[in-house]
């Protein structure tokens, strides 16, 4: 495992005025001072719930129940089961000690897992939390900026259960919701590195996408400016 630079970020904490020290090269850092950060901050909204874009990303696609979101290096692909919230489903993850980085979530009744696998010269970043899951292929440089900007959006889901309730008695969500299991990880396929090469493929034709946001589907503060 390579060895980073000691960096110290000071972070305004979404739930208040308080500022804590978040060492931006500590995964353990990030989760217990961001990710297990109780805070109901939201500026962006979608079909059943709503979250914390941070600062510098924006949502570049919407499909369906999931978005896909970029900042100045990368590409992060969220995915939301508003059905296993309904029904408070549970899944099982094994911490994987043969990968970079694998770690179970447990925090009161939220829960998940993160892998992180180093694959040719870049990181694969699983993180499952909230009933929420994102995807993101980074590299070494920017590695512990996008998991501090994926610690931040999965921290803030937060459900409107009268809409999921509404589309659910419409069928609407059993409809629409792209099958994708949140609790699986990909690592454990046996395409995963036939994944990799697509995702990478993909961010690199996409470099030049449009960032504008669909105002009808999205609402936002200035706060990700």
């Amino acid at each position: 495992m390579k060895k980073f630079i000691c960096l110290t970020l000071i972070v305004l904490l979404l739930g208040g005025c308080s500022i804590e020290r978040v060492e931006v090269n500590s995964f353990e850092s990030i989760i217990n001072t961001i990710l297990y950060k109780d805070t109901k901050l939201a500026n962006a909204s979608f079909d059943g719930y709503k979250f914390y874009l941070p600062r510098g990303t924006t949502v570049t696609e919407k499909k369906q129940t999931n978005l896909e979101i970029k900042d100045a290096k990368n590409y992060y692909y969220l995915y939301v089961d508003a059905i296993s919230y309904y029904y408070k489903t549970k899944g099982s993850h094994k911490v994987d000690n043969n990968i970079f980085y694998s770690k179970d979530l447990s925090n009161g009744s939220n829960f998940g897992y993160i892998d992180i696998s180093k694959v040719n010269d870049k990181y694969f970043i699983e993180v499952m939390y909230n009933y929420a899951k994102i995807e993101a292929y980074v590299t070494e440089d920017t590695l512990y900026d996008a998991f501090l900007n994926v610690c931040y959006i999965l921290s803030t889901i937060d459900f409107n259960e009268s809409v999921i309730n509404y589309r659910l008695s419409n069928k609407e969500l059993e409809t629409t919701t792209e099958e994708f299991n949140i609790f699986k990880s990909k690592k454990d396929d046996d395409n995963f590195l036939q994944y990799i090469e697509e995702f990478d493929k993909y961010n690199s034709d996409t470099e030049d996408v449009n960032t504008g946001q669909d105002q009808d589907s999205l609402e936002t503060d200035k706060t990700n400016e």
